[in-house]
């Protein structure tokens, strides 16, 4: 199991490496692993960048999107949070997954810790979900919630059809008269269409930026009253301001 102390020990790595660099820059809340999701297969150029572009043009779902889903894993606790994070760093996944763990800061969207790993259909995340929840159990708790949905939470918010994957339900489909936007944004300027210089977001080891975001989920940590966070830095830490949930945190008395 990973061990309270082994966070504690990573961290304090990672705190000996900010003292010693300029930490200027912007807010920085996710860390990702895997292929970067501008390699994927049939994928358009831009991405995820041009399908969110065109949902806040438009109001529409892109057609990429209706086979996009995502395992969704929610750890308890800031500490929780970092151990998925080391789990992404220490597992192999079928085809090298984009992966990330982040806090969770958009105002109407609930939850405070997640980690996603994406997948290109219901049944690849059916596979992650089975390869992933005896390595949650044995590394972190039997407790973790982990689920399949389906694209970004945003969609759901205009379109809550899009979210409905479970059985027995009808998934929403693409509207055809949808395409004709596609087609005009995509000869226009209205989105990124400018692919990533690079191809994955592994690495061999920490670097500045993912010792940014430690920092930042401390910081929530503190912000949302998560007090687990004073194992990790072993002193308190200044909140965001005007950072709010939906949902208060509530705390777990152990995790096991």
């Amino acid at each position: 199991m990973i061990s309270d102390e082994d966070v504690k020990q990573l961290f304090s790595n990672a705190h000996s490496f900010l003292t010693n660099q300029n930490n200027s820059g912007p807010l920085l809340t996710q860390f990702y692993r895997g292929r970067l999701p501008d390699n994927w297969k049939n994928q358009p150029s831009g991405a995820c960048n041009r399908h969110i572009a065109l949902f806040k043009h438009f109001n529409i779902i892109p057609k990429y999107c209706f086979s996009c889903y995502k395992v969704i894993i929610e750890p308890r606790t800031v500490i929780e949070l970092f151990k998925m994070m080391m789990i992404f760093e220490m597992t192999t996944f079928p085809n090298d997954n984009t992966r990330k763990c982040l806090v969770e800061g958009r105002p109407k969207i609930t939850g405070t810790y997640k980690g996603m790993v994406y997948c290109r259909s219901i049944e690849e995340g059916e596979v992650i979900i089975q390869m992933l929840q005896p390595i949650l159990s044995e590394e972190i708790s039997k407790n973790i919630p982990i689920t399949i949905k389906r694209g970004c939470s945003e969609f759901a918010l205009s379109y809550p059809d899009y979210a409905k994957i479970e059985q027995g339900t009808t998934p929403m489909e693409y509207k055809n008269e949808w395409q004709k936007h596609e087609d005009r944004a995509d000869k226009s300027a209205v989105v990124n269409k400018i692919a990533n210089a690079k191809d994955t977001h592994n690495r061999p080891t920490y670097v500045l930026d993912d010792y940014k975001v430690m920092l930042t989920w401390l910081k929530y940590a503190a912000t949302i009253g998560d007090n687990s966070y004073l194992k990790i830095s072993g002193d308190t830490l200044p909140p965001f301001q005007g950072l709010t949930r939906p949902v208060p945190f509530q705390s777990i008395d152990d995790v096991k």
